[in-house]
């Protein structure tokens, strides 16, 4: 399986500037640190959902969503940390918008129509599938020796065979060259900034009104 596991650094300097200016309590420093992890958690949610659905074009979001975790790392009297993990491992090409292109073989092709007898694998008509995805980030892909066939929903599929098992399976599609680059370099990017928005307008809110004020102690932030 392939996987993208992301943890963000967030630079403690600044944030302590951000306290000493706006003259913030530790209590009101920690509670605003945890309340931005967790926004800024919700938001990258919300932007790889957007990132998927207009990358993959997938029939059901339910099914990648799943895809996505998002995991607060708890570092006891330290601040804690938030880490993100995609799963980018092939998927069926069933549970993506798109054309499966081919043509559905007759049923006993192996056999001459003139006289019945097995046709030599050399001489048998090899037939190519061909899958179109919707998804912006992905191309059409080719399945050599794959065929045009229908699930037990009755939905148009590929099928292929598996080497090792010689059983007919669903093909699959990577996504991975499409989308581990582009998370890395879009919501990756955005983690440190989202956060330090959240942050900020958060433990401004509470110093103006004044909400959850505790003594500093002497430990500092």
């Amino acid at each position: 399986m392939t996987s993208r596991h992301l943890l963000f650094d967030i630079d403690v300097d600044a944030l302590r500037q951000i306290v000493e200016q706006v003259g913030a309590t530790q209590h009101q420093y920690r509670l605003a640190y945890s309340r931005a992890l967790k926004r800024t958690a919700s938001k990258i949610r919300q932007q790889s959902s957007a990132l998927l659905k207009s990358g993959l074009a997938p029939r059901k979001m339910k099914e990648l969503q799943r895809r996505f975790f998002a995991r607060r790392i708890k570092r006891g009297a330290g601040l804690d940390e938030m880490s993100f993990w995609f799963g980018l491992n092939a998927i069926k090409v069933t549970r993506l918008r798109g054309r499966s292109v081919g043509k559905i073989p007759p049923r006993h092709r192996r056999r001459d129509k003139r006289t019945g007898r097995f046709i030599p694998a050399a001489q048998r008509r090899q037939y190519v599938a061909r899958f179109e995805p919707k998804g912006q980030r992905l191309l059409s892909q080719s399945y050599p020796y794959g065929v045009v066939g229908r699930t037990r929903q009755g939905q148009r599929t590929i099928k292929v065979r598996d080497p090792l098992t010689r059983r007919w399976r669903e093909a699959l599609i990577d996504i991975a060259p499409a989308l581990h680059d582009h998370l890395e370099d879009t919501l990756f990017a955005e983690c440190v900034a989202v956060f330090m928005k959240e942050f900020e307008s958060d433990i401004r809110r509470r110093v103006k009104h004044n909400i959850t004020v505790k003594p500093t102690s002497s430990g500092g932030y």
